[in-house]
């Protein structure tokens, strides 16, 4: 049987705002299956929410700069799956992280990819030779794949200003920037050792920062299940206690059977500098950890968390704020619950926690006590998944493990969505209150949002989408009457065609009409049309072009108010001398028509002439020289301002 290893989390950012946890989807699992012998091909499935557009594996060997995609296609179990057959290398690690499109934006797993990622090791070939008879004619052996160099990788450019039509007094002309990665791994037999550190240099530093600066550091140690980290890392537990971030100091985990556990003792803010490596700073700490275990021949999953902590939001690296800043401090415990029954047709997911939790230690708020806890079921079959899900949070619930976390709120959402190789159909519904319990001088606010979306795929070129949008808001402040109870309801319909011609023609079409009617201290009504088309036409080994065209009208009652904006880009990418010469074009205009009457102009142009170095440099580095040039007409108080500038560029990579 091939080896499994399976990477659950949450596509999403917890605490970024309360309409992000009414809105998320349910979680997104992805399982990497290893080949059953070594070198075999690496096949990656995702389990997405329904409503899912796309799903793409971002990947680059341990070392490089640049992700390369691999998009997994959708099967009619509504499972995205790819085999990575000729696309990820043996023998090197590998760094990757997957994104996906679905009702409510892209989102990426972990969920602050690209800046954390997992890490992939398939071990290379080791088959035996095959005998040749004898007397047979032979050929050489392959010539091994040079060896990924290292362990210093130093990457750098510079970027400098010869010409410029308006000049701006005392502007640096030379940009330069870069770093220095130094990367370190050493494997016997299931132990692993591993140190990497990232310096980095800009010539240009904000104030109070210093030239050089430390990017990040992390060291971990692993055998058999036993794994520790230490310096800059992610970890997260669950939606209510330690949620996605990342953080620094000190991970330890535990991958037994059927028992895991995990302790952690981290930074809630981010830290500069070897600041918190080892062990967090004072003030902004947060201690903890979970023990869990699988019952029922792993169909049910049971964990227990616990944190205890002090926020800072003053210690954070590069914040600035004219604000006090509160002090966070508490503890939170969880239970977590996750199954699969049925052949895993089922899942079921829930927590609940509670916490003795202040807001502001800071001004002296007492702490209190209070729970939250959540409900999550999934069926699929098929190509049919329906899901729905309920929290509720009370009103003194907190959490120094999530960066900005709110209370006092309860959601509920749904989704159905029914997936064949020629059709498909998907609904949302999303229910949110905020400060359901009416809590006197404080704001309330009431939110529904609704979706219907099909999928017709006409041909094997061709498909058709529409969807129907409809949702609505109250809010107010409680006992306040200066502010009145305003409220508004909203309605609209898209509708996209998607074109394929293989081998390289993409077009696609946009559309999307909405109408808005709010009730407050003055009724007012409003109505939007926007409409886009874009593409990507293949040249060959000589380029492609990706022209882009979009035009909005946005019109409110009353006054007959009307703005419509208009604007048109183009990005080419020519290969003039095959490996050698690129020419990179980019640029397009806007145009805007204000309700005064007043009309703005805008455009822009960039062109860049780049030589690759890499012939010249016999695969010791890679680098490229280039001539840039942009061209940019924008309107000013004054007038209007036209300014065209030319740059030297350099790049190396080592």
């Amino acid at each position: 049987m091939p080896e499994t290893r399976i990477l659950r989390g949450l596509a999403r950012a917890l605490g970024a705002a309360p309409a992000l946890f009414a809105q998320a989807p349910p979680p997104v699992e992805v399982e990497f299956i290893t080949p059953p012998a070594p070198g075999g091909p690496l096949v990656v499935q995702a389990k997405a929410p329904p409503g899912t557009e796309w799903v793409v594996l971002f990947h680059r060997k341990a070392g490089e700069a640049e992700f390369e995609t691999l998009t997994l296609a959708r099967g009619e179990d509504g499972l995205f799956t790819a085999r990575a057959e000729t696309v990820l290398p043996t023998g090197v690690p590998i760094q990757c992280y997957v994104a996906s499109k679905g009702a409510t934006g892209v989102t990426t797993l972990p969920a602050e990819a690209p800046a954390a990622f997992f890490n992939l090791n398939l071990p290379a070939s080791a088959e035996p030779e095959p005998e040749v008879p004898a007397g047979a004619a032979t050929s050489p052996p392959p010539v091994p794949a040079p060896k990924p160099h290292g362990p210093l990788y130093v990457d750098g450019s510079a970027s400098d200003l010869v010409h410029r039509k308006v000049a701006v007094p005392n502007e640096p002309t030379l940009l330069a920037a870069g770093q220095v990665r130094l990367v370190l791994q050493k494997d016997e037999e299931d132990r692993h050792l591993g140190f990497g550190a990232r310096l980095v240099y800009t010539d240009q530093p904000r104030p109070n920062q210093a030239r050089w600066t430390v990017g990040d550091i992390q060291a971990v140690y692993a055998t058999g299940a036993h794994r520790l980290q230490a310096g800059d890392l992610t970890a997260q537990e669950s939606e209510f206690t330690l949620g996605p971030g990342g953080r620094r100091g000190l991970d330890y985990t535990y991958s037994g059977q059927p028992t895991a556990a995990h302790l952690f003792a981290l930074n809630t803010e981010r830290q500069t500098g070897v600041t918190g490596l080892l062990w967090p700073v004072a003030g902004s700490e947060a201690y903890g950890g979970s023990l869990s275990r699988l019952w029922f021949d792993n169909a049910l999953r049971t964990k227990l968390v616990f944190l205890s902590g002090r926020d800072d939001l003053a210690t954070a690296s590069n914040l600035v704020t004219a604000f006090a800043l509160p002090v966070r401090e508490g503890s939170t415990g969880a239970l977590v619950v996750d199954g699969r029954f049925l052949a895993n047709r089922l899942a079921v997911s829930g927590e609940y926690a509670r916490s003795l939790y202040t807001p502001d230690a800071k001004v002296g708020t007492p702490m209190e006590s209070d729970q939250a806890w959540r409900l999550a079921t999934q069926w699929t079959e098929g190509g049919f998944s329906a899901q729905a899900g309920y929290r509720a949070v009370g009103q003194a619930f907190g959490t120094v493990g999530v960066a900005f976390f709110t209370g006092d709120r309860r959601v509920l959402d749904g989704s159905v969505a029914l997936n064949r190789p020629t059709w498909g159909l998907s609904a949302t519904a999303t229910d949110e209150r905020t400060n359901p319990t009416g809590r006197v001088n404080l704001s309330q606010a009431w939110n529904q949002s609704q979706s219907l979306d099909a999928r017709v795929v006409l041909s094997p070129t061709a498909t058709w989408r529409v969807g129907l949008r409809a949702g609505r808001q109250e809010a107010e402040i409680v006992a306040n009457p200066l502010i009145p109870f305003s409220n508004s309801e909203r309605s609209g319909v898209v509708m996209g065609f998607d074109l394929v011609l293989p081998p390289q023609l993409v077009l696609t079409f946009n559309a999307q009409f909405d109408q808005l009617r709010s009730m407050g201290a003055a009724a007012t009504t409003g109505s939007s049309k926007a409409l886009s088309l874009g593409g990507n036409l293949g040249l060959g080994t000589w380029g492609r072009l990706s022209p882009n065209l979009s035009w909005s009208r946005i019109l409110s009652q009353p006054g007959d108010q009307q703005t419509t904006i208009a604007n048109a880009f183009l990005n080419a990418q020519f290969s003039l001398i095959p490996g050698t010469l690129q020419l990179l074009l980019n640029g397009g205009g806007s145009r805007t028509v204000l309700a005064t009457g007043a009309t703005l102009n805008a455009s822009t142009a960039e062109g860049t002439l780049g030589f690759t170095l890499d012939p010249y440099l016999r695969s010791l580095a890679r680098g490229s020289l280039g001539l840039k040039a942009r061209y940019t007409r924008n309107p000013a108080i004054a007038g209007i301002v036209e300014d065209n500038r030319l740059f030297l560029l350099l790049n190396l990579s080592f």
